[in-house]
């Protein structure tokens, strides 16, 4: 029994003397290389909400939805740079509206859900001297910039209380680049001619793509009620 607790207490102080020994002669690695080095830590790199690291990724996600959480069911009625009328015409569609140079007339796009695809424009204008019904066809020209004119037919798709026409064209050139749009009528219907400035006219429409695309509830349901009564 006493031999087992010499040869125990041997291997110990052999065990403490290498230590030593590795200790003395292992050389003590500096923290920096330089004296005047500042090290920072790798988590410093990436704190902050903004920094792009995952980290902080549903910091991030718990911010937007604190910001968007507002809008989500607020009716859309937006008015951009380029002086484009952007609102929800009902929880499906969406209307984009431009003034002419004498704001008696509009240009009307519509953008519905599912699809949410630019379709079906309209222009509207005061009845005036002229004497159309719902229905009729009225012939006019319409140029593009600084293209070609067109020939083209409008149908008097409504006319309003307040004697405007909406009309909405058979066929018509493309409409998505044009910065001026001009329809010029016959002497004949004794309507005025039209001038629209639609520059930034693809950047609304790309805009309203979003907002329909999105899960925003365009028209929340206690407007709806209200626009029934």
């Amino acid at each position: 029994m006493e031999e087992y607790i010499v040869f125990g207490l041997i291997g110990l102080a052999l065990v403490a003397l290498f230590l030593g020994i590795k200790k003395i002669f292992t050389k003590k690695k500096d923290l920096f290389e330089y004296e005047d080095e500042i090290i920072l830590d790798k988590k410093m790199l990436h704190y902050g909400p903004f920094s792009g690291s995952s980290m902080y990724s549903h910091r991030k996600f718990i911010l937007l939805l604190t910001i968007s959480s507002s809008f989500l069911s607020a009716e859309i009625d937006l008015k951009t740079i380029d002086n484009w009328h952007i609102y929800s015409y009902n929880n499906e569609s969406i209307m984009l509206k431009k003034d002419a140079n004498d704001f008696d007339s509009r240009f009307y796009i519509s953008m519905s859900r599912p699809f949410c695809i630019c379709t079906d424009p309209i222009f509207t204008t005061p009845v005036g001297k002229s004497a159309f019904n719902m229905g009729d066809k009225i012939e006019a020209t319409m140029i593009i910039d600084n293209f070609k004119p067109a020939n083209i037919i409008f149908n008097v798709d409504f006319i309003t209380d307040k004697d405007v026409y909406f009309l909405k064209p058979q066929h018509h050139p493309s409409l998505r680049y044009a910065e001026i749009i001009t329809v010029k009528f016959n002497m004949n219907s004794k309507l005025q001619n039209l001038t629209f400035n639609t520059k930034g006219m693809r950047n609304a429409m790309n805009q309203s793509e979003k907002i329909c695309l999105s899960s925003y509830e365009l028209e929340p349901e206690a407007m709806k009620e209200t626009n029934r009564i």
